[in-house]
């Protein structure tokens, strides 16, 4: 495991997270979340350093880390740096389900920034079984990434100007005849199509289910919501495992895993990522 988090120390270097310039409906005030936020980046600093000479130690230096950064975001605190060291420390501790939870929370809050792209990319690749769309959905997913995986801004943003520019071609083209206006409008209607749908089913709530990561090992998927439910895979998975929450119970999440297979599984083996996160983004400075 030390060889793995040397890789990613290497891979994507710690940064620091800007000072919160947001208290709303905080218990904390901002001396005490600058002294938190001190004490956590300390902890991991602390922890890369003992990596080598003492393996237990800096572990234990990233678990106290990743304790101290929790309590910002339990205060309320939410932006993507955040997340993003959360999840560092929460990776260099060995809780790889917490840490792909943090990253996909990061994501969520900031699609574009390459740093979490490649630490929650290589995170992924750690997870035991992998599991992965097949044949058709899987070609389907890499066709529409961007409507998964770009903020609905941004479609709303290439919706609006698609659909402005096919109305221009069309009202030049009741004037004047040029080359090329049946593969622009063709473009542009394409384009208004495919992101106005995509916006629509994002903002009514009918595009995803919730995400949801397993943070512990040798869970037991079953075939219903208790535990006298017989499992509904030959193996138990583990941590790190994402899936779509198909249903929600009080004690017990119906899940549906990557290559389509479902099943139910406790509450507390995994942690659920909230749809509404990116609209909630707290201001810094």
């Amino acid at each position: 495991m030390n060889r793995i988090v040397l890789i990613l120390v290497c891979l994507i270097p710690w940064t620091q997270t800007p000072a919160f310039a947001a208290e709303a409906e905080s218990g904390l005030d901002r001396t005490q979340q600058e002294q938190i936020l001190a004490e956590a980046q300390a902890e991991y600093d602390s922890g890369a350093a003992l990596l080598r000479s003492d393996p237990e130690s800096a572990d234990a230096r990233f678990r106290e880390s990743a304790k101290r950064f929790q309590i910002l975001v339990d205060d309320g605190i939410i932006n993507p740096d955040l997340f993003y060291n959360l999840g560092n420390a929460y990776f260099q501790a060995g809780d790889l389900g917490q840490a792909i939870a943090n990253y996909l929370r990061a994501s969520s809050l900031a699609p574009d920034d390459p740093r979490v792209e490649a630490n929650l990319s290589y995170a992924r690749t750690l997870v035991r079984p992998q599991v992965s769309a097949e044949g058709s959905d899987e070609l389907l997913q890499r066709l529409t990434f961007w409507h998964s995986n770009w903020p609905v801004q941004w479609r709303l943003i290439i919706f609006g100007t698609a659909w402005s520019l096919l109305w221009v071609a069309v009202l030049i083209r009741l004037w004047v005849r040029y080359a090329g206006f049946r593969w622009l409008a063709g473009i542009a209607a394409t384009a208004s199509i495919a992101f106005g749908i995509s916006t629509i089913l994002t903002i009514s709530g009918d595009d995803r289910h919730l995400q949801g990561v397993l943070i512990k090992d040798e869970v037991v998927v079953r075939k219903g919501n208790a535990e006298s439910y017989s499992p509904q895979f030959e193996e138990p998975v583990n941590q790190g495992l994402e899936f779509r929450v198909l249903e929600e119970r009080p004690d017990w999440l119906h899940i549906e895993l990557h290559n389509g297979e479902s099943g139910w599984i406790p509450r507390s083996d995994a942690e659920v990522i909230s749809r509404e996160l990116a609209g909630n983004e707290m201001a810094i400075s």
